[in-house]
């Protein structure tokens, strides 16, 4: 019997605490096998984005084909897309293949420096990624982005959640909701009700803690969790690494998979 994969849809980061690499490393963690298919390579590190070269389209298309076709892809998870043309194929792909489990990180920039890493009309055509999603998790300013409501209270924030749900998205989660001082939860959204995961206000920033978690999710949605179980664990597990964060290089710190 095949061990369950999961596939990774994302970018590469050249210090390896980011990206697919760290995506890897995560699933692997969890005891579920990583393939990959990579859309695009940046020149990054801990303190910021120096380049960025995306992989063309139809080479995104034909390694999920690939991947899909051989292997027994359990769950997805979607990192950096970059360009409407490869949101757009990876959405054809995922529909072709029925797949299931799929968490959707829409990454929009960099923590270090807060670098675009999409084009800037990629945003409409990141919703036909959403359609496909079992997950989108999105924080407050790319939420803005896919739903066109900017978050300010937990009213909007509902809004916000509902709208991207309305292109198919079956569930939501805000990353990092500010809900009292000193704290912030994850809100996740879905059909069947709605979940809070509260978290202390770490002091500084860390670089790879949303792949860390999207990944985290997908791997153990993969291993046979439903998607609130598959949450809290990769919450716990978040919690963990970005307590125990390490200074890699001269930028922010590193969560710790």
């Amino acid at each position: 019997m095949r061990k369950p994969t999961a596939l990774i849809i994302a970018a590469t980061s050249s210090d390896g605490c980011a990206g697919a690499l760290l995506d890897a490393r995560v699933i692997s963690h969890f005891n579920v096998v990583p393939a990959c298919a990579i859309t695009a390579i940046t020149a990054q590190n801990t303190s910021g984005v120096q380049g960025v070269w995306p992989v063309p389209a139809k080479s995104v298309r034909q390694q999920i084909d690939s991947a899909f076709s051989d292997l027994d892809v359990c769950a997805v998870k979607i990192g950096m897309l970059y360009s409407s043309e490869i949101a757009k194929e990876v959405s054809k792909a995922l529909a072709k293949w029925g797949a299931l489990n799929v968490v959707f990180d829409p990454v929009m920039s960099a923590q270090s420096d807060r670098k675009k890493l999409m084009q800037a009309k990629a945003a409409n055509a990141f919703r036909s990624v959403c359609a496909v999603s079992d997950i989108v998790t999105p924080n407050l300013d790319e939420a803005k982005a896919l739903s066109g409501i900017k978050i300010t209270d937990r009213e909007s924030a509902c809004k916000a959640a509902w709208k991207i749900m309305e292109t198919g998205a079956q569930s939501v989660m805000l990353k990092s909701y500010p809900i009292e001082k000193g704290f912030l939860a994850d809100l996740v959204f879905t059909d069947d009700g709605f979940a809070l995961f509260r978290k202390e206000k770490m002091p500084t920033s860390t670089h790879g803690g949303g792949c860390l978690l999207s990944s985290a999710i997908a791997a153990r949605m993969a291993a046979g969790d439903n998607l609130i179980d598959a949450v809290s664990a990769a919450e716990a597990y978040t919690e963990k690494a970005i307590s125990e964060s390490v200074q890699a290089g001269c930028g922010i710190k590193c969560v710790k998979p």
